[in-house]
């Protein structure tokens, strides 16, 4: 079986050096290469659902955590491919092979039971993603280096958090590993490895580098990478983490319950008063991981398999919002929300994956997004009756973040979609994408519905039980009830809606800031939720977020120049002044030595 996965990696990886090294002019047999790979494990990994015997090895492991992981990039990785198949510029050879090379070290990560080969797979993923964001062109440059800078960072922190591992059991395999946090050294390896995960998955604090890149990247890039990949392994090593390596510990837990929440919340008002609509759905991608934490640190199986469904469903309505974006942009020429508009009637097939995505994500029945999230909820509800005093916090926080990711998606579908043309778009003959471009979105999007309406028959008994090794999961997933309500909610709304709506209309001119709307007049919608910013307990956070006090990037840089100042000031190019401080630190070290 070791051989197999040999070829799983060693496949995408060579054909991605191969398509490095063909020329530009070859783009069509570049893309037929990618797409043939990518195809290729899709069909494997599909096959492999079924009868799929656990492999455990001193280097590689294949249970049925890793085998949705598989799945979900091989899926992504073909998605992507037919995405840009009309892609054109001078970099088509290293946008494919480096798409290869990130499907085929996400391959490793995915396989690896031996902590040191995790981490070489993690290095390789942070080149791969410096060196795509960089093919958005010059000003992709200084956030590409800053997303470097903190993968090699979180790198840092994984090789420090196997250090302390090796150090407290002697092994480096993770099925070898179990350890409990019962000592300092130990809590601070666990630290160390959250921040990792942390990091590559974009939760707060750790967040900053995927809204940096949302705008400057290539859109297929952030739809493959920060919006899918990077989200599957991060929440896959935070899943290895807490189910694996280290035990239940009630304060690390509810410090990470505490971190999910506020990035469910936090980044959702972030996103409220953007603009951009790749900046948007960036700080989306950043809030969605919250549920994700939640669910998996819930310490129950429904909450467990909740957060991990939450993981796919996340990748597969943000890959399709991205992909919407990126059709947006190919045919308006911006994602600014305020030079958008009336799309929906020249662009149909894209709206309506887009609508759909949108509803995936707000939680909205009978989509994916509403099923995964009521789990973790109901997960939430066990840990409370487990003992976990503040369970309500966190799905009161959790149900406001969902509010306000409807309202947000409410502002994007009408400034997009909805609403009147602005003037730029008039001047333009726009119609829909080719369908190389929107098969990608709807196929996206047909699986957020099917994923939740069958959430039970796919999702649970396909995907989750295998992982969660438990039978008689569905007792917990009570889900008749809710949707019996929502459904005769629906029906009474509809039966009494005509009832009550009055026979006869009275029309009256329309005011929109005490002016009579014209006929040509444009409302954009996306002014509405810029009052927030003037609330008093929300004006600090976003005063600090301009300022980049939250950015901690940001904050370490310049904790950085500053004591390189003060280095520099030492720094006086003068003999005299370098050989009393070298007499100095001999005269300090000759003191530890006597003392010693």
């Amino acid at each position: 079986m070791d051989t197999v996965i040999y070829y799983l990696i060693g496949i995408p990886f060579i054909a991605g050096l191969v398509c490095l090294i063909l020329p530009c002019k070859w783009k069509n047999l570049i893309w037929a290469v990618t797409f043939d790979v990518c195809l290729v494990l899709f069909g494997y990994f599909l096959y492999c659902f079924d009868g799929r015997p656990v492999l455990t090895g001193n280097l590689f492991v294949w249970d049925g955590l890793t085998n949705v992981t598989l799945f979900g990039i091989s899926f992504f990785g073909l998605m992507i491919s037919l995405y840009s198949f009309n892609l054109t510029g001078d970099f088509l050879n290293r946008y494919y092979g480096l798409l290869l090379l990130t499907v085929a070290a996400g391959i490793g990560v995915a396989v690896s039971n031996n902590l040191l080969l995790m981490a070489v797979f993690w290095g390789i993923l942070a080149i791969t993603l410096y060196l795509m964001i960089n093919l958005g062109g010059p000003e992709a440059a200084y956030p590409a280096k800053k997303t470097l800078i903190m993968a090699g960072g979180s790198d840092s922190f994984l090789i420090l958090g196997i250090a302390i591992v090796w150090m407290l059991t002697g092994v480096l395999n993770i099925t070898d590993m179990h350890i409990e946090i019962d000592r300092t050294l130990a809590a601070f390896g666990f630290l160390c490895f959250v921040v990792a995960a942390f990091t590559k998955a974009g939760a707060m604090p750790f967040h900053s580098w995927i809204p940096e890149i949302a705008e400057k990247a290539p859109v297929s890039v952030m739809a493959f990478l920060p919006a899918s990949i990077d989200k599957l392994l991060g929440i896959y090593l935070l899943a290895r983490i807490c189910l694996n390596i280290f035990s239940y510990h009630e304060t690390m837990w509810f410090l990470l319950r505490l971190a999910g929440s506020l990035t469910i919340v936090c980044a959702v008002f972030m996103a409220l008063i953007q603009h951009n609509m790749k900046k948007l759905l960036a700080y989306h991608a950043v809030s969605q991981v919250g549920y994700m934490v939640l669910g998996i640190v819930s310490a129950n199986p429904v909450g467990i398999a909740g957060g991990l469904f939450h993981m796919m469903n996340h990748a597969i309505y943000k890959c399709c919002l991205f992909l919407g974006a990126g059709s947006v942009e190919d045919r308006a020429r911006t994602t600014d929300l305020d030079n958008l508009g009336g799309l929906a009637g020249v662009m149909p097939i894209t709206f309506f994956s887009f609508l759909f995505a949108s509803f995936a994500i707000s939680g909205i029945p009978p989509f994916n997004g509403f099923f995964s999230k009521w789990m973790i909820y109901q997960g939430l509800v066990e840990a409370g009756k487990s003992g976990e005093p503040s369970w309500i916090l966190w799905i009161v926080m959790a149900l406001i973040g969902s509010g306000l990711t409807l309202a947000s998606f409410m502002k994007i579908i009408h400034a997009v979609f909805l609403g009147q043309k602005s003037s730029g778009i008039k001047e333009k003959n726009i119609k829909e994408v080719h369908w190389t471009m929107f098969v990608p979105t709807l196929v996206l999007s047909l699986l957020c519905l099917c994923f939740g309406l069958f959430y039970f028959q796919v999702p649970v008994v396909k995907f989750l039980m295998p992982i969660m090794r438990i039978d008689g999961i569905e007792h917990l997933l009570n889900l008749e009830l809710p949707l019996f309500l929502i459904i005769v909610g629906i029906i009474l709304g509809l039966i009494v809606y005509p009832l009550l709506v009055p026979k006869k209309k009275r029309i009256a001119p329309a005011f929109i800031g005490g002016e009579t709307q014209e006929e040509n007049m444009r409302v954009s919608g996306t002014e509405f939720y810029n009052a927030i910013k003037d609330m008093r307990f929300l004006k600090t956070m976003y005063i600090a977020a301009e300022k980049k006090f939250t950015d901690l990037y940001e904050v370490m840089k310049s904790i950085v120049s500053y004591f390189t100042e003060g280095f520099r000031i030492l720094h006086t190019g003068i003999l005299g002044t370098y050989l009393t401080w070298i007499l100095f630190g001999m005269l300090v070290f000759l003191y530890i030595f006597i003392k010693w």
